[in-house]
């Protein structure tokens, strides 16, 4: 009868220990490669320089905050449509909500805008980071509109006046849909003071507007709408001349 002499179970825990040490390194070495991958993925997403800009042609905004004057502060809230983030139209509303010393009681003002800097640097490579640097740089824009205002306990004045604004937008997010902080600094002169009428300024000239806004970007096809609406006309008349065609060869 042959005795196997056991070796001590000492000597194989070592040896355990080593191979579980290995697996758990290797299940490391394993999550970190894919969360490099998942990092660089999305590091090249953002590095395009659009950072979802151009994911469609037409970016909605909406937003609500604070506007300061001279009188005290309003309400405000504030809204925009802006094509291939360059040009687009706006409108922007205060209330001061029936504020003692406040000029205006509250006011509207519509117009356009342009954002000159973002196609420029894009197309030159300049959109080289971090995002909400391009971002915030690619956002200022310039507009010019009309504003009707009313004074307190009176509607609103039936003659509009001139409005001259510039606008900066700091993404939270730092891509092109999402939350946004704005700030806006307009200067206005009422319709009398541009007619030449010696009035006395008794209402707000500047006005600084500060709010928290959300950027949406949208596929409506404005930019090839003309040939899509080409393309839909030709396919009846292509159906048509195929149906034709298969009628005259049919026995």
């Amino acid at each position: 009868m042959t005795t196997w002499n056991k070796a001590p179970r000492g000597l194989f825990e070592p040896a355990r220990e080593r191979r579980a040490r290995g697996a758990a390194l290797a299940g490391a070495a394993a999550i970190a490669a894919i969360a490099a991958i998942a990092v660089t993925s999305t590091a090249r997403a953002e590095s395009d320089g659009a950072y979802g800009r151009l994911d469609g042609d037409l970016e909605l905004r909406v937003g609500a905050g604070a506007s300061f004057a001279a009188g005290g502060p309003a309400l405000c809230a504030r809204g925009a449509a802006v094509y291939l983030e360059t040009a687009g139209l706006y409108a922007h509303y205060t209330d001061a909500l029936g504020a003692d010393g406040s000029p205006v009681a509250r006011s509207i003002a519509g117009g356009v805008f342009l954002q000159p800097l973002f196609l420029a640097r894009y197309a030159s490579d300049l959109e080289r980071g971090p995002p909400w640097l391009d971002l915030f740089i690619d956002s200022v824009a310039l507009g010019v509109g009309s504003f009707w205002e009313a004074p307190p306990g009176a509607g609103v004045a039936p003659e509009p006046g001139l409005e001259l604004s510039l606008s900066l937008d700091v993404p939270l997010l730092g891509r092109a849909m999402g939350p946004f902080l704005g700030l806006r600094g307009a200067l206005r002169w009422r319709g009398p003071e541009l007619a030449g009428a010696e009035v006395l300024r008794d209402a707000q000239r500047a006005l600084l507007s500060v709010t928290l806004s959300w950027h949406h970007v949208l596929q409506v096809h404005l930019v090839d709408a003309g040939d899509r609406s080409f393309a839909r006309g030709r396919a009846p008349a292509q159906v048509a001349a195929t149906g034709s065609t298969a009628g005259a060869r049919s026995p």
